[in-house]
């Protein structure tokens, strides 16, 4: 296994970009837990009994954590940490190696201006290839998935993980696969098969990734989502398959209607995903007019009501003044302050095509709110004199 020796320059070329701050200084052999840390490496490389490596390995990491500008401290580390993930006999030792190496990756990630990853991506890819330990298996996905896009070139050895035994291997697999994104779109079919696994956590996983691939075949994946916003047993996955499908590029009717039936669930958040992603599908308001104008109308949460609403002036376009009969009876009866600021600036938006609301939007002059009549009255200002089209 190759994988820290690679992962190791990036940390010390993450460390050497951040640089430590002048008159900087570290002990050459800090302690943790009332040991140095050349005792915790005696321990690693010398210890017989494998429980009392693993505790070596967590401390290791923890004073790497806590000397984290220190790049040739945190480079001694992680070589000793590559080492028993390499060459260490026992799996439990080789897992708690994977951990280190992950939680330090996760730790500088945010810090390193370096760039040059190809090859510790290489190395990660490797190790997920050859290892037989489903534990440290998964840790290395999980770190795979960490360098978001620029994993790309281990999506195919990610892939073959999705039939991994482990449930919890497979779905690090799969979160791996949706951060990584366009470059991960040539699983979709693999994924699409994990939508019915057994665990919700692989499924959970399955559908983030399919939502954010960019799959080639939209309107595959779409085919396959859509069924689940009404089966799906689990109210938190049925909530992320409507936030796929509004990221996904199909705009087909049948993926519409399909995500218009969470309007109708009875989880609230269901509900708001679902009016949140069908405003993203321009042109497609008015094929769910009906169901759309009830959730406005009717919804008990201010939120659907007013995604709602921003779903059906998106819908309808350049034809959403044929809204304003639908928009401004609700003006004069919805009791929530924010979806009624919400009507009044969709109304300004649409200018010159506005007039008809006019009368709605002095009567809104009168409201005790006065944020509500500021608005009606830049809405009234911007129908009368609107700004010309560019």
């Amino acid at each position: 296994m190759r994988l820290t020796r690679l992962r190791i320059p990036l940390l010390a070329l993450a460390l050497i970009a951040v640089g430590a701050p002048a008159g900087f200084a570290t002990d050459a052999n800090p302690e943790y837990n009332g040991k140095k840390l050349s005792e915790w490496e005696d321990m690693l490389r010398m210890e017989q009994n494998a429980r009392l490596r693993r505790v070596a390995l967590v401390s290791m990491g923890q004073i790497a954590s806590d000397n984290a500008l220190d790049s040739a401290l945190v480079r001694k580390i992680m070589v000793a940490v590559g080492r028993a993930l390499k060459m260490d006999n026992t799996a439990s030792v080789r897992r708690q190696a994977a951990e280190v190496v992950n939680a330090m990756a996760v730790k500088l990630l945010d810090d390193t201006k370096n760039s040059d990853t190809a090859s510790v991506i290489l190395d990660l890819s490797e190790n997920l290839r050859v290892e037989k330990d489903t534990e440290v298996r998964r840790e290395v996905a999980v770190a795979l998935g960490r360098f978001g896009d620029k994993s790309k070139g281990a999506a195919t050895t990610l892939a073959d993980v999705l039939t991994d035994k482990d449930p919890a291997t497979r779905a690090a697999a799969a979160d791996a696969l949706g951060r990584i994104g366009v470059g991960a779109r040539a699983a979709a079919d693999a994924l699409i098969l994990l939508l019915k696994d057994a665990d919700k956590g692989v499924r959970a996983a399955a559908i983030f990734a399919l939502g954010r691939i960019d799959p080639e075949e939209p309107a595959k994946v779409s085919t396959a989502l859509v069924p689940l916003v009404k089966s799906e047993p689990d109210v938190e996955l049925r909530r992320a398959v409507v936030v796929s499908l509004g990221i996904l590029g199909d705009r087909s009717p049948a993926t519409v209607l399909g995500t218009a039936v969470g309007l109708q669930d009875a989880d609230v958040d269901v509900r708001r995903q679902a009016a949140i992603a069908l405003a993203k599908f321009t042109g497609g308001g008015k094929l769910v007019e009906k169901e759309l104008k009830k959730a406005f109308e009717d919804d008990k949460d201010k939120q659907v009501r007013g995604a709602a609403l921003r779903a059906l002036c998106e819908g309808f376009g350049s034809d959403a003044k044929l809204l304003i009969p639908t928009i401004v009876a609700r003006l004069k009866v919805e009791p929530e302050f924010d979806v009624r600021i919400a009507i009044i600036e969709e109304l300004s938006a649409l200018g010159a095509d506005g007039k008809d609301a006019l009368p709605a939007l002095r009567e809104a002059q009168k409201d005790p709110q006065t944020k509500i009549r500021e608005a009606a009255a830049g809405a009234i200002k911007r129908i009368m004199s609107p700004k010309p089209k560019t």
